[in-house]
């Protein structure tokens, strides 16, 4: 009875390793934004290939304010993106960075009439 024991608890374990060697990770990358604007609100959000929202919030409206909010994370899955940023008020059109495979950092900066986003290294 002990050999069978000893066994049927061998086949649980095989079957366990198999699964962790062979069963998918999950990850995601992560884009930071450092917030350098003056008195400005703004939108930071990620799309796929296709358009579709994968991090961030496109209608949720953040305070810029570097003073207020120094900066946004939000991770993304694991696929190739794009990152938006849009300043509220702005006659500017929203500006468009990508395609991304990777970590990225970004840096929104100026006024609601002067305003940039750029890549930044995130060391």
């Amino acid at each position: 009875m002990t050999t069978s024991m000893k066994f049927q608890s061998f086949y649980p374990t095989i079957f366990i390793c198999v699964y962790i060697t062979l069963a998918p990770t999950i990850a995601a990358y992560t884009t930071y934004t450092y917030l350098d604007m003056y008195a400005s609100s703004c939108k930071i959000w990620a799309e796929d290939s296709n358009g579709n929202l994968i991090g961030g919030d496109k209608d949720e409206i953040y305070d810029c304010d570097h003073f207020i909010h120094p900066d946004k994370t939000f991770n993304v899955p694991n696929q190739t993106y794009w990152v938006h940023a849009k300043v509220v008020a702005s006659l500017r059109d929203p500006k468009v960075r990508g395609p991304y495979n990777e970590n990225t950092c970004f840096h929104i900066y100026g006024t609601v009439t002067d305003w940039g986003f750029d890549q930044t290294s995130c060391s």
